[in-house]
């Protein structure tokens, strides 16, 4: 977890402001994340981040060195999200904009900085 000197200047979200109750879990299980695209691995990691929040699935963050971002490049799709901040998305091969990442997220959400995640429903198989 990051500390408060690190994490000085960093907007806090606006969404735990308004809604203190509200939660999302962060977890590191002990186990290998594969995700694959059209029969190509596009992702491998022991230091996946399981991320719980509300009612939703749970979704998987892969970092960053464990994807494979040679197959991969930023759209200029975007999304906001009150708690984790703006979500930036990616094209791998012809399945465009299938995974999102925080490149900036709020003071909250730190420890999925520059993660990337997929919809899991447009992979070979699911990660959980």
């Amino acid at each position: 977890m990051e500390t408060e000197s690190q994490t000085a200047g960093i907007e806090a979200a606006p969404g735990f402001a308004k809604n203190p109750e509200y939660q999302i879990i962060l977890e590191k299980p002990d186990r290998e994340f594969v995700a694959t695209l059209e029969g190509v691995e596009i992702a491998r990691s022991h230091q996946a981040i399981v991320l719980r929040e509300g009612n939703y699935p749970p979704v998987v963050y892969f970092p960053p060195a464990d994807v494979q971002l040679k197959q991969a490049h930023m759209t200029d799709k975007d999304t906001y999200c009150p708690y984790k901040g703006i979500a930036s998305y990616w094209t791998f091969g012809t399945e465009k904009n299938i995974a999102w990442s925080y490149e900036e997220p709020f003071r909250e959400m730190l420890d999925i900085k520059g993660y990337i995640s997929f919809f899991v429903n447009r992979l070979d198989d699911p990660l959980l």
